[in-house]
């Protein structure tokens, strides 16, 4: 007689799991998530399919140009066009994703929490043998993965788009379009986030996504009154330009006791020295910087820079617009001492890593906002 093995007993699945599996379901099958998703995906291939057409025409104006003579007959400069960037493509999706991506995030998370307790459903989940950081968990891990498949769906799809046009990307550029991707993703989840957060904190649906828009409404005006913000701290900006001398095309240096002269010209001198024309006879006055309008300066870039750090939608567009234009032409001289611009275009080595650098403070929102919904969630009252 065969004995019967100890029985063993199939692992089971960890319920954070479940609920993400749960959730994400649901969202698939969401009239609401799929109609926003499917924005974002026409407006998408809208904003690739322009920039291919301007790509193409930069493209043509590149090959116009590399038939014209090198050698300029007048100052004997030897000049070579630059070759577009295939990234200069993906400059139009930013506009159009920074438009709707968002508004995707919040949809997905405004109502993560908030509809359970609405419905009363949140009561009978608690009341199974399951604890809640596991729902809690759960229901993050199943909008994210559904986020970032919506996400992924979208930008395979714009990169599909270029392959079709017959625009292969290299290596260099897939890897900068890999980081802008995981960009865009962080983007996202910092909006996820908020709207996860409001869900938790809210006492229905309504009151989170006006806490959610209202997120949104201060990531987009930040920008603009962060200037008038510093301004108010430290008032009106001294003069930028202070007269040094004045130099007279019939005499000597003079100097020169009112800058109240009216300027006409201004004219770049030897050495980098700066005068313009006040319109009197022809005396040109020397201007020089003003330290206090540089100090000023500096601290009004400290408080607008901390300012739009709360701005996902403001580093992002920092970020996009330093990693996708973050092409420099490299200068060198013949040996009789002409300028002469390569035509090899080579991106910075630091690009990447300065763009993976700023996309920090959307890191710290999406962690904050995690944590925020996680510690409500702990402590909610559901009777």
């Amino acid at each position: 007689m065969f004995s019967r093995g100890p029985f063993v007993e199939a692992p089971r699945m960890r319920p954070e799991i479940i609920v993400a599996v749960k959730e994400f379901k649901d969202y698939l099958t969401s009239k609401r998530f799929l109609l926003i998703f499917a924005v974002l995906l026409l407006m998408s291939i809208a904003a690739i399919i322009a920039g291919v057409a301007s790509y193409n025409s930069q493209l043509a104006t590149y090959n116009q140009e590399l038939s014209t003579p090198p050698i300029s007959p007048l100052s004997g400069f030897i000049f070579k066009p630059q070759m577009p960037s295939v990234l200069l493509i993906f400059q139009s999706f930013i506009v159009s994703f920074m438009t709707v991506g968002w508004l995707l995030a919040i949809a997905i998370g405004f109502d993560l929490i908030s509809k359970e307790k609405e419905g009363g459903s949140l009561k009978l989940l608690l009341a199974r043998p399951v604890f809640r950081d596991s729902i809690i968990n759960g229901k993050i891990l199943g909008a994210t993965a559904v986020l970032v498949v919506a996400l992924a769906a979208t930008f395979l799809v714009a990169v599909a788009l270029l392959l079709f046009q017959g625009i292969v990307p290299a290596w260099s550029d897939l890897i900068t379009l890999l980081t802008f991707f995981l960009i865009l993703v962080l983007f996202s989840l910092a909006f996820l986030a908020v709207a996860i957060a409001a869900s938790a904190l809210a006492k229905n649906s309504t009151i989170a996504i006006l806490m959610a828009i209202g997120f949104v409404v201060f990531s987009l005006l930040i920008p603009s009154f962060s200037s008038s913000f510093g301004s108010a701290i430290l008032g009106s900006a001294p003069q930028a330009m202070l007269p040094s001398t004045a130099v007279n095309s019939n005499s000597g240096n003079v100097q020169v006791s009112s800058g109240n002269a009216q300027v006409s010209r201004v004219i770049t001198g030897p050495g980098g020295a700066i005068f313009v024309n006040n319109g009197t006879g022809g005396t040109q006055i020397q201007m020089q910087v003003n330290p206090a309008y540089m100090t000023y300066e500096l601290k009004m870039n400290i408080i607008t820079g901390i300012m739009d750090l709360a701005s996902p939608t403001s580093d992002l567009s920092g970020i996009s617009s330093d990693l996708l234009s973050s092409e420099t032409a490299t200068v060198n001289t013949d040996v009789n001492g002409h300028v002469q611009a390569a035509s090899n275009v080579q991106k910075s080595n630091n690009s990447i890593a300065d763009a993976l650098l700023g996309s920090i403070p959307m890191l710290v929102i999406t962690i904050l906002g995690f944590a925020i919904a996680y510690l409500r969630f702990m402590r909610m009252d559901v009777r």
